[in-house]
């Protein structure tokens, strides 16, 4: 519906409230109160509430935005991951306000959250410059946190901590309230004294308000407007006939009752894939247990067993365990009966059978006190030749997370903990287990090579810039590179620092006009008297070798004869155009020097695509598809997971 200035409130709330500061005022189209807050960008937010103590309670949440803002989200916790989201947009096709219930399980796209349920309120609409959204949600008071715990609103908190988020770009669909959308423009943290938004006769106010319409179309698999068309080598599916199955160890033509892929897709020569699952819940880490099942964690679902036909598509799919804060690391015993799988900030442990596809009905806390902010991933991994120790990678809170150059901090590291020495509560992360190199920033995809040495693919800093002399350059676009590191042997103590946050490794030289350097070389964001980039090469150890600059890898794993490593590229966010969004093979030999790369560390070839994306320079964070874990089956087949906007996929990826 289309509503004048005078019903939006915006006469009302024009100017009165400003920065932290909150102000209670009516909504003339509802006489319903709120305490509200107007920051950024023209969007006000207003928060009302029954005057209870008891939680949980119903809210109601009004959001008014310019119509220039493509959305508007508001967090009912004041962070981004593990809390009630409500995303507001116009869609101008159908001129109605959309809502849209959602949570983040991490610094990634929020997923749909069927855990709050919303109503929409008279006083919803838009006029020629602002449209506005009056909703009342139930399970917006009460929420579970990243460690599963209960989490309530407290009403009497005269300053509530909460935060909103806005973008320019509309979502991909806008008619469909579980649409993907780009990342936020900008957001803000702040306070709301919540006590005034009581409402004394809050149940019969929205009672009197609600509307009595169909909620706006939704889809359990959305996807972008404009999907393009499938390639050849991820082609709509065809059934086989009995007379032409696959062979084992093949790559299948297709997968019966799986869609097309969404994405196109190109290939290296020699090399086949074929999409096998969709509709998947944010699609993240992988293992394959003793009987030839593939374990998936969906974050924000929990853990689900696939059956692996002879063909190697799925013929059967459950959910093995669902707990939502189980984000991304798995790993199995190497004897398959205890399956350990991370939430941000813990460890767990379960018995697990195979044969059943079930888990215990009691968890072992094995590592607890991770920090829950910034890059939340957690990779597990067991060494092969040591299968009482796990290992766990850590990144750090933010961009750049300046304590975890303390390695007493335990972040950007990864450590190794004795599981025969468990603790009965589990290990401290920062003061227990052994230390496996700091200064790491995200070591999201560790491997063993045919040493069993440990190896780990790093993502490197976003938005970076050099100081010289007061005058800043910003290098941010292909600088700093992503690394291989060489980190050693699982169970020796490795105290050596890799760098972060302070050394960075250089990918293209030309931008730094400073200074000459050469690729592979590092250097320090402010050089200065007291350090400087040769610092760095004094303190500092170098990666083994680089990837181009936001190509932000996630896994690794090495080939069955150890001659390549595979790795995947999620992609980037942060680099116009766009780079990454694909899978890499890295050739590896062994000399007298020892296992490694077999290019050097100033190369920028030493890798070559397997697996790519169409016009990847068109790709973003809500489409292409965005590679992320491995898991290889005993015919060296990979499944790879892509997380990517609405609907995560899953590929087999091989050699023809």
């Amino acid at each position: 519906m289309r509503l004048s200035e005078a019903s939006l409130g915006l006469a009302a709330l024009s100017g009165v409230v400003t920065g932290q500061k909150t102000t209670r005022y009516c909504d003339p189209a509802s006489t319903i109160c709120f305490a509200g807050w107007k920051g950024g960008n023209g969007v006000t937010i207003g928060v009302a509430l029954p005057n209870t103590t008891a939680p949980p309670f119903d809210t109601v949440l009004q959001i008014v935005s310019p119509k220039a803002n493509g959305w508007v989200g508001f967090a009912w916790g004041g962070t981004m991951p593990y809390v009630p989201l409500t995303i507001g947009w116009i869609n101008n096709a159908s001129n109605t306000t959309i809502y849209s219930s959602r949570m983040a399980y991490g610094l990634s796209l929020p997923q749909p959250y069927d855990a709050a349920e919303y109503s929409y309120l008279k006083g919803t609409g838009y006029n020629d410059t602002h449209w506005t959204l009056n909703v009342r949600c139930k399970g917006c008071s009460s929420w579970h946190d990243v460690d599963g715990k209960e989490v309530h609103i407290d009403p009497a908190n005269t300053a509530v901590p909460l935060a909103h988020a806005y973008a320019s770009k509309i979502p991909a669909q806008p008619a469909n309230n579980r649409s993907t959308f780009n990342v936020h423009t900008a957001f803000g943290h702040w306070t709301l004294d919540l006590s005034q938004g009581y409402n004394t006769n809050f149940d019969s106010l929205v009672a009197a308000n609600l509307v009595k319409e169909a909620p706006p179309p939704s889809s359990s698999t959305p996807g972008p407007s404009s999907t393009p068309a499938p390639s050849s080598t991820l082609s709509t599916v065809v059934a086989p006939s009995s007379s032409s199955l696959p062979v084992e160890s093949t790559v299948p033509t297709a997968c019966v009752g799986v869609s097309a892929a969404k994405y196109t897709a190109h290939l290296a020569d020699g090399w086949k894939a074929v999409k096998v699952a969709g509709d998947l819940t944010q699609p993240r880490g992988m293992a394959i247990d003793s009987a030839g099942n593939l374990l998936l964690i969906q974050n924000g679902l929990g853990i689900s067993a696939h059956t692996i036909g002879h063909d190697g598509c799925f013929t059967s799919s459950k959910m093995v365990l669902t707990q939502r804060n189980l984000n991304h690391g798995i790993i199995l015993s190497p004897d398959g009966k205890t399956l350990y799988a991370s939430t941000a900030t813990s460890v767990f442990a379960w018995s697990y059978d195979a044969a059943t596809q079930t888990v215990g009905a009691n968890s072992t806390l094995i590592v607890s006190g991770m920090d829950s902010r910034g890059h939340v991933t957690r990779t597990l991994a067991i060494p092969p030749k040591h299968p009482n120790v796990v290992l766990v990678s850590h990144g750090s809170n933010d961009n750049f997370d300046y304590q975890s150059g303390d390695i007493k901090v335990g972040r950007s590291c990864i450590k190794g903990f004795d599981l025969t020495k468990v603790p009965a509560n589990g290990y401290d992360y920062a003061s227990g287990g052994y230390q496996l190199g700091y200064g790491l920033r995200n070591e999201v995809g560790l491997a063993f090579d045919a040493d069993g040495m440990l190896w780990g693919v790093e993502n490197s800093s976003d938005e970076v810039r050099r100081t010289v002399k007061s005058v800043t350059t910003d290098i941010h676009t292909d600088n700093p590179a992503e690394e291989i590191n060489y980190i050693g042997d699982p169970v020796v103590e490795n105290k050596q620092w890799y760098g972060y946050p302070t050394c960075f490794s250089v990918w293209e030289p030309s931008v730094i006009t400073d200074r000459k350097f050469a690729v592979g070389e590092q250097f320090v964001l402010t050089p200065n008297e007291t350090y400087s980039d040769d610092t760095c090469a004094q303190h500092s150890v170098p990666a083994k070798l680089l990837f181009q600059a936001h190509s932000a890898p996630l896994d690794a794993a090495f080939s069955k004869d150890f001659s390549s490593m595979y790795v995947t590229f999620h992609g980037s966010w942060n680099r116009s155009p766009a780079t990454g969004y694909k899978v890499v093979e890295v050739p590896f030999a062994k000399s007298a020097g020892g296992f490694g790369p077999k290019a050097s560390l100033n190369s920028t070839t030493g890798y070559r695509d397997i697996f790519w994306n169409d016009a990847v320079e068109h790709c973003s964070t809500t489409q292409c598809f965005r590679p992320v874990s491995i898991a290889k089956d005993k015919f060296e087949r990979m499944y790879i997971t892509s997380d990517s906007g609405g609907e995560g996929e899953m590929i087999i990826l091989g050699k023809i």
